[in-house]
């Protein structure tokens, strides 16, 4: 009894006890996992309540990553990746929310249109079309009764799921062209706006006029006071509203270049490498050296590379060519050998779909001239056959050379390893060329690489300047003093990057963390090709501040134009009364030009000027408007003749031109900051990624 007795009396601690320990593991596992209970969990990104799932980001960010690759783009930075692929979701997000508030739907009747219809989607057509089949109904019957084709029962379903998500991606497209049939036509010139833009573009003025720059008062003569520059961004503050939380930052960046002890030891090497390849046969002369990147080709003479082909005199003299130095890389060519053969073949390819055992009676069929029609209707081939000419040394080739010799002309015939496949390739060789000479040519390449030597200088170089200047004041004031070139930029929750640079995520959300005044330590590698280090300047949230020196910059300037203006025109007033006497005070020639109100340029002004454009269209004939200011000059101009359009007011043509400029097709360039209205962006990418 007393010991249950002195249980009952701590029960209460242990029961503290083991909560603790359950939320120290419950907290635990939370900071060292995704699924934080505090943090963004499984989601990328969200626009009020709609979010981004990280493992359907991944997944769209692979599938744009292969998209490029097929393309030839190999070296796209892949936080760049990202932020398409981000883009394209949150868009889509936001277009879907918009879709559901409507109640916009598509019918099945509506689908079927676009899909098999008499004029289905060109998208439909396209994707149909590529993988074989003659429209989308063909598709769809092949997928779904494979036994009237032969499918294989296991290629069927596959085939099936490509439908389904065709059909889904179709309703989706329709979805968003209902949504901006209502986009546009919700945004049509009436009446009043298509006269009011017949108005402003109906009457040109012919001006003369004079003008001086602001640029001939001193910025010294025009001082911008701090309140100046208070005043005015607490009139616009509204403007400089931030989305997310907002870090100004210094950076220094550092290419990984070679050292000129680098291009001279390369230099070196090259050299000896092109007697070793005059003395030694073949390529032996670099073989074992894995700077020297060798690519051996067979061509005719009219296939040879340019730089080679400019060369093949003195190859054929000398065997090796230094071709060129560029971009850091020597190209040298050998001629290895030379010899006669045939070059190109014409040939003629079609699948074969049949059953394993009437593959044979296909063929004869084809040499027989069967109608191809009749031959994709029994489902024996797939579609029509295709005619290409292929280059018998292309070493994909290499395995049916042979038989691209040794086949008779215009007999079509399997390739040895194809009879088992499930859509056999038939052949026809329709064409040889006749033999020819042939060159064996080895291009070497050599790129100079930094050394480990100079590699590790710079990154030591820049690493001793930020552990002598490390805080943000001294990483930017030291750098003229120790050749450092400092960039300035900001990185925000959103960023993957520093300003526009490849591989740089993880300064960025170095950045984000760290402190007010911090420095980094030196990011970066030879992969990525630089150093880089970053200093956090301020923390902004909620609004840009005036102080920040871009803004404030920006500020002044307008400032002190503005005074500039008010001088100048203070300097003249009273001092003449028509254009010529203007241009002797302003000590300026007469120039001439024409304005339209609705016109955005004109001759001899920067882009923009409202208060030129109102001044040319509302000053009648004979009269002097100004002085006044534009963004750059004061001028005075004088009106010498107007021009009407010479045309009556059509309303179909200016409300078309209305809506051009001002309507839907010049909102929609703005569509996602439309519908996304006042929601806010979360972007969590950051969190979930590092280097």
């Amino acid at each position: 009894m007393a010991t249950l007795e002195k249980i009952r009396s701590k029960s209460v601690i242990l029961f503290t006890v083991i909560i603790v320990a359950l939320l120290a593991f419950i907290l635990g596992d939370a900071f060292t996992s995704s699924r934080s209970f505090f943090g963004p969990g499984t989601t990328a990104a969200e626009i009020s309540d709609r979010k981004i799932d990280i493992q359907e980001f991944n997944r769209q960010v692979e599938q744009q990553r292969e998209a490029l690759q097929q393309q030839g783009m190999t070296n796209v930075d892949h936080a760049a990746i990202q932020n398409q692929v981000l883009q394209q979701m949150l868009f889509k997000e936001v277009l879907d929310k918009e879709i559901e508030k409507l109640g916009i739907t598509v019918t099945d009747s509506e689908l079927s249109d676009a899909m098999t219809g008499a004029n289905p989607l060109a998208t439909v057509t396209q994707t149909v079309r590529q993988m074989g089949f003659p429209d989308a109904a063909s598709f769809y019957d092949y997928a779904f009764n494979p036994a009237k084709y032969n499918v294989p029962s296991n290629y069927a379903p596959q085939l099936q799921a490509m439908w389904i998500n065709l059909e889904n991606q179709v309703a989706e497209q329709l979805r968003q062209q209902k949504l901006g049939s209502l986009f546009s036509g919700s945004l049509k010139a009436n009446k009043l706006d298509a006269k009011s833009y017949y108005d402003e573009n109906a009457v040109t003025a012919k001006v003369r006029y004079v003008k001086k720059d602001l640029s001939t008062i001193s910025d010294s003569a025009a001082q911008v006071m701090k309140s100046d520059i208070a005043n005015l961004y607490n009139e616009r503050k509204n403007l400089y509203e931030l989305a997310e939380e907002t870090r100004p930052i210094d950076y220094i960046v550092v290419d990984i270049v070679p050292s000129e002890e680098d291009y001279l030891a390369a230099q070196k090497e090259v050299e000896e490498a092109l007697v070793a390849l005059r003395e030694q046969p073949g390529t032996e002369g670099v073989s074992g050296n894995l700077n020297f990147v060798v690519n051996r080709k067979s061509a005719s003479a009219g296939k040879l590379a340019a730089n080679v082909k400019d060369q093949i005199d003195d190859l054929r003299n000398d065997g090796v060519k230094l071709l060129a130095f560029n971009n850091d890389k020597y190209t040298i060519a050998k001629l290895v050998n030379t010899f006669e053969d045939v070059d190109d073949v014409t040939i003629e390819y079609v699948g074969v779909t049949a059953p394993l055992s009437q593959r044979d009676s296909v063929i004869a069929l084809l040499n027989n001239g069967a109608d191809f029609d009749a031959l994709v209707e029994q489902g024996f081939v797939q579609g029509a056959p295709q005619e290409e000419t292929v280059s018998l040394l292309d070493n994909n080739y290499a395995a049916f050379k042979d038989a691209l010799l040794s086949q008779p002309l215009g007999q079509y015939f399997l390739p040895a390893g194809s009879e088992n496949s499930e859509i056999a390739g038939a052949v026809k060789v329709v064409s040889r060329t006749a033999p020819q000479t042939i060159y064996d040519i080895a291009e070497i390449t050599y790129v100079v690489e930094p050394s480990s030597t100079t590699v590790n200088k710079l990154s030591n170089d820049l690493s001793n300047y930020l552990v002598e200047n490390n805080t943000a004041e001294k990483f930017r004031s030291s750098a003229a003093v120790k050749g450092q070139h400092i960039f300035s930029g900001y990185v925000t929750p959103s960023s993957l990057s520093i300003a526009n640079y490849s591989d740089t995520r993880s300064p960025a959300k170095w950045a984000m963390n760290a402190k007010k005044g911090e420095v980094s330590g030196v990011f970066g590698d030879e992969q990525s090709g630089r150093f880089i280090a970053v200093a956090v300047k301020d923390i902004y949230k909620g609004y840009t501040p005036e102080s920040d020196p871009d803004l404030s910059r920006e500020l002044a300037a307008e400032i002190r134009n503005n005074k500039k203006g008010e001088m100048i025109m203070a300097d003249i007033a009273g001092k003449a009364n028509n254009i010529e006497e203007y241009a002797t005070v302003l000590d300026s020639p007469i120039d001439t030009t024409e304005i339209t109100f609705g016109q955005r340029i004109v001759r001899g002004f920067p882009v923009g000027q409202a208060t030129l454009l109102a001044e040319g269209s509302v000053t009648p004939k004979g009269k002097i408007a100004g002085p006044f200011a534009t963004d750059n000059s004061v001028v005075v101009m004088e009106v010498i003749d107007t021009e009407n359009a010479g045309r009556e007011f059509d309303y179909d043509n200016d409300a078309m031109m209305f809506n051009q400029q001002y309507g839907a097709p010049a909102l929609s360039r703005n569509l996602f900051g439309i519908l996304l209205g006042r929601d806010k962006i979360t972007n969590n990418l950051q969190r979930f990624y590092a280097e």
